[in-house]
């Protein structure tokens, strides 16, 4: 028997010629009794042509058969078979011998040349797969099991081979052939089945410490080949096969861990990371790879519809996204280890690239940020697969469960590799970035022990969208200026340049507005717009549960995730929990960021994600809004209220013409049935009027721009009657507290309205009187005698001014309309002793200034450009009179505003309200002025009696005679109530010593008070006795 194994050239098949001596006795008696079970050929078998074929009889046959049918060889001479003159014959003692040999030949030849191409296929790779399929698909019976396994090892084995020592098979590219399995594989289940067998052969054929390094040697070329392709490769040519092989390796232990140690920089610059595998792949996008490419993927974009090519770009970058998506969710459900590789890739990643955060490296094209950091498209690609990653627990936002996220995660920093793994830890550098609330000197921030993937998916998600999408964003809004500088300047060649001037500003704006349109393209892909929505509603719904879930004590703990919903009910408590100081700013600017882009570009969003999204979003914002101790940057507070205003259901025209509209309904109804609209306007006045003091160095005008959207929310919920009667009894409350320890909100509020309207249309009408000088100079031709450098100078000048005057005067108009809408409901307030002198002696001066001599300064030609309406503001500073014409306080401080007023004023007036339209006024305003005068006259008699008024009776700041004089406690100088009260809506200091003072810190003069009401009643009697004699 052993002699007959010895000589049978299918005991190659078994591991050792024992198994094959048991394996032969255990069949001898079936073949002897002719077996005739039959062993079907698979799917895939030949079909066999010859008509006089017939069944095999014995085992020995049906080995034939098997072999024959899989690997298309035949160790048998017989040349009188039309089956074996199909099949390629190697002479050999062993199977494993056979396949070696087939391998080895060049051209592999049968006697007939009608075969299957399997039989005479030549490269390496295909052979061998097709061999394993073949066998997997083999209809097995009990007798040929062990068989159909050993062969399959023989195959796995030749695989390795071949891949460790590609240089034995001549002429061919076996790694290039493995890759190319991925492209045509009709059966995904049978390639990874193949992949995860050739790892685990080669796992059990070499010892432990070896097979990284061999698996390395194996399947390191594979990656190249797929780096190298995907580096050369755009948007439009990269192929699902590269992600369906890594997919298949992301699944297999060691294969996962191979594409993360291959995609390794090396060097720890961000811009190292482009130049890995998964780098190559994240750098595919509509954006250019560097910052020396071009953006190129809209041709000729003034000349034809855009839409077709952004439609394509969105189902690509989507596609893309989704490949990317599988192989890095395959990564981290690999194993423990895998996960930890692939997070600390991410987190080493986005760390590298920190400096694309940067201020100063916002709007750079070249330079530092495209040598050092990886491209937009990258960062944008980083972003969305995290995004996808954190959908399972965007997706159902309810009630009774709150996200696990920790809000310590950014306060630690791991020391170690293996602290990493085994707290979570895979981010770096949080721990320094600016966060919601600052830690107080001498306190620490809470820490937990360790951190789920949660946690960590979140953190990492805004990170790379804070480095990525607002980084892009910064840059389109950048893009879509320059677009309109240019636009404005092709204008102008049009109607005086010349024509290579026009062409070199077409060629200009063409480019422009390529790069306009693939920026716009990447940010408004639908699928990932969805994605960001559902995200930024969870990171809302989160972040006030953070805020209600009060923790006070430091240290650390297990975890500070909310363990419980709580519902939201104002006011907060006025505990806040300190775990705040731990959340970065970032999460909150990315919102911010995400929803006024909406606003400009995509209002749809809005509607289509509904109140599952715009809910908690308003929550929020009226919740962070609030307080400093809640988000202590006022100027993060400010873009809060920014955000505010994209959620209006207003109609943005800057948007595109031809976009469908789905309505308005969602927003609507935001502000109608939100839970807490009700505190929408006490906490957008809280932070008006918190910006005015930042406490950090910003420029003087920007405070403006925080207040300009104020505005424009205010306008919209005046209209709304729910929230109207909020502002009247917030005005009602400040003026039965006048004189509170805090000046009252709405009497700072509305302090601050007089303050910037009286700069603003200072500033405005200032600014228009030097254009119309600059502008007379330029047209007379002043400038013509200037030297080529100072004409440039004067030139670039006047659109400076030009530029200032035209936001003064549109933040100005916006101030005086706002005040004109307020006084239409809400009187006494502004009517009051505190307030009634400025409110007056501010609308005297501005309507002076706008009818008065000094107007014909202020005309300019294109007015319009300038954004400069006199006529609308000077019937709006009618109206204002007129809104407050029934007080007889106003009256009279109207006529002693002995800075602006006389009784020519209001005829000025009158004159240009008959020209503009506004003659409905007239009536009302010819009775304000009568009153005017005759409260002047009347005032004027009065004053005509106290005269020879004692010094000590003045105030020291108005010189006119107290009314309520007080005692300040730190200087000891007596001023009237009004005039301190009114300093301090301010400036909370002692206007003479600057020492801290607020209202309940006066002390009445109650002495002086009595010498005065008796010296004025000394003089009134007086008066009446001369005028009796």
């Amino acid at each position: 028997m052993c002699d007959n194994i010895r000589g049978n050239p299918f005991a190659g098949l078994f591991s050792t010629d024992n198994d094959a001596v048991s394996f032969s006795s255990q069949h001898a008696i079936g073949n002897e009794a002719n077996d005739a079970d039959y062993v079907e050929q698979s799917l895939d078998a030949i079909e066999d042509k010859s008509e006089n074929a017939t069944k095999p009889t014995n085992f020995d046959d049906k080995v034939d058969q098997l072999v024959a049918h899989v690997f298309g060889l035949t160790l048998r001479r017989d040349n009188n078979s039309c089956e074996q003159s199909s099949l390629v014959y190697i002479d050999a003692d062993s199977i494993e011998h056979a396949v070696f040999e087939r391998l080895m030949l060049p051209d592999p030849k049968p006697k007939t040349q009608d075969v299957d191409s399997h039989v005479v296929e030549t490269q390496v790779i295909t052979y061998l797969y097709e061999c394993y399929c073949r066998l997997k698909h083999y209809q097995i019976n009990g007798d040929l099991e062990k068989i159909i396994r050993n062969a399959c090892q023989i195959v796995l084995q030749n695989v390795n081979t071949a891949l460790q020592e590609p240089d034995l098979f001549q002429y061919q590219e076996v790694h290039s052939q493995f890759v190319a399995l991925f492209t045509n594989a009709t059966c995904k289940s049978e390639l990874l089945l193949f992949v995860n067998g050739i790892v685990e052969e080669l796992i059990a054929a070499n010892r432990e410490s070896d097979v990284e390094d061999i698996i390395t040697k194996s399947f390191s070329p594979v990656l190249d080949i797929i780096h190298k392709e995907a580096a050369q490769s755009n948007l439009f040519t990269f192929r699902q096969q590269w992600f369906a092989l890594l997919n298949a390796f992301s699944t297999i232990d060691p294969l996962a861990k191979l594409i993360i140690h291959h995609s390794t920089p090396k060097n720890n610059q961000g811009c190292a990371y482009s130049d890995t595998l998964l780098g190559a792949l994240f750098s595919i996008s509509c954006l250019p790879k560097t910052p020396k490419d071009p953006y190129d993927l809209f041709d000729k974009p003034l000349q034809q519809s855009n839409t077709v090519m952004e439609g394509t770009v969105w189902t690509t970058m989507d596609s893309l996204s989704e490949a990317l998506y599988k192989v890095f969710h395959s990564l981290l459900r690999c194993s423990t280890n895998v996960r930890h590789l692939t997070l600390q890739w991410l987190g080493n990643c986005l760390h590298a690239n920190a400096n694309r955060g940067k201020l100063w490296n916002s709007h750079m094209e070249m330079g530092l940020l495209g040598v050092l950091c990886v491209s937009d498209g990258f960062m944008l690609n980083v972003g969305n697969v995290l995004l996808r990653l954190c959908q399972p627990f965007c997706a159902k936002l309810n009630d009774a469960k709150v996200p696990k996220i920790d809000p310590t995660y950014c306060s630690v920093e791991a020391n170690n590799e293996t602290e990493s793994l085994q707290r979570g830890i895979h981010m770096k550098g949080l721990s320094s970035e600016t966060c919601l609330i600052p830690t107080p000197e001498g306190e620490n921030r809470p820490m937990s022990d360790s951190f789920g993937f949660i946690t960590e998916c979140f953190f990492l998600t805004h990170r790379a969208l804070d480095l990525g999408y607002r980084v892009i964003l910064d840059k389109f809004l950048k893009a879509n200026q320059d677009l309109a500088r240019i636009q404005r300047a092709y204008n102008d060649a049009r109607t005086g340049g010349s024509s290579e001037v026009l062409e070199l500003i077409s060629q200009r704006m063409e480019a422009e507005m390529i790069k306009y349109l693939s920026l716009k393209a990447s940010l408004l892909v639908p699928e990932m717009l969805c994605h960001l929505s559902k995200f930024h509603a969870m990171t809302a719904f989160w972040l006030i549960q953070v805020n209600l879930y009060v923790i006070t004590e430091e240290g650390n703990k297990p975890s500070f995730v909310p363990t419980h919903y709580t519902p939201v009910t104002f006011p907060l408590s006025e505990t806040v929990p300190i775990t705040l100081r731990c959340i970065p700013e970032f999460v909150v600017e990315n919102t911010i960021g995400f929803l006024c882009f909406l606003r400009r570009l995509s209002p749809n969003t809005f509607e289509e994600q509904g109140a599952n999204f715009l809910n908690p979003i308003l929550t929020e914002i009226i919740v962070l809004m609030e307080s400093q101790h809640r988000l202590y940057n006022p100027h993060l507070r400010a873009r809060l209220a920014e955000s505010l205003e994209a959620l209006l259901p207003t109609v943005d025209e800057n948007v595109a013409p031809g976009t469908p509209n789905l309505g308005t309904f969602h927003r609507e109804q935001l502000f109608l049935t939100h839970p807490h609209r009700q505190q929408i306007i006490v906490n957008l006045l809280h932070v008006f009027v918190s910006i005015e003091m930042t406490g950090q160095s910003v420029q003087f005008e920007q405070k403006f721009n925080y207040r300009r959207p104020m505005y424009i929310v205010m306008d919209y919920l005046w209209k709304l009657s729910e929230h109207r009667n909020n502002f009247i009894t917030l005005a009602q409350d400040a003026e039965n507290n006048m004189e509170a320890v805090q000046p009252p909100l709405f009497l700072r509020f509305i302090n601050l309205l007089m303050n910037d309207a009286v700069f603003l249309l200072d500033e405005a009408l200032s600014n228009m009187t030097q254009l119309r000088q600059m502008l007379h100079a330029r047209e007379s031709g002043e400038w013509n005698k200037l030297p080529p450098n100072e004409r440039e100078q004067q030139a670039a000048y006047l659109q400076h001014i030009g530029m200032i005057a035209r936001f003064d005067n549109i933040l100005g108009r916006k101030t005086i309309q706002t005040i004109k809408m307020l006084t239409t409901e809400i009187k006494s307030i502004f009517c009051h002793p505190t307030m009634v002198d400025r409110i007056a002696s501010m609308l005297n001066y501005l309507l002076l200034q706008l009818v008065g001599p000094n107007k014909k300064n202020l005309k300019v030609n294109d007015q319009k450009e300038y954004a400069f309406n006199p006529a609308n503001l000077v019937l709006n500073i009618c109206e204002i009179y007129i809104n407050l014409s029934k007080s007889d306080s106003f009256t009279l401080a109207v006529s002693q505003d002995g800075r602006s007023y006389s009784p020519e004023l209001f005829k000025l007036a009158d004159n240009v309200l008959v020209r503009i339209g506004g003659v409905g006024i007239l009536g009302d305003l010819d009775q304000f002025a009568k009153s005017v005068e005759e409260a002047a006259n009347q005032k004027r008699e009065e004053d005509e009696i106290l005269t020879g008024v004692p010094d000590e009776f003045l105030d020291p700041i108005m010189s006119t005679v107290m009314a309520d004089p007080v005692i300040l406690p730190s200087s000891k100088i007596t001023i009237d109530r009004q005039t301190i009260a009114r300093h301090l809506l301010s400036d909370q200091t002692d206007p003479f010593n600057r020492s801290p003072l607020t209202m309940d810190m006066i002390k009445s003069n109650v002495e002086l008070q009595q010498k005065i009401q008796e010296w004025i009643s000394q003089k009134k009697l007086e008066k009446t006795s001369k005028a009796n004699i």
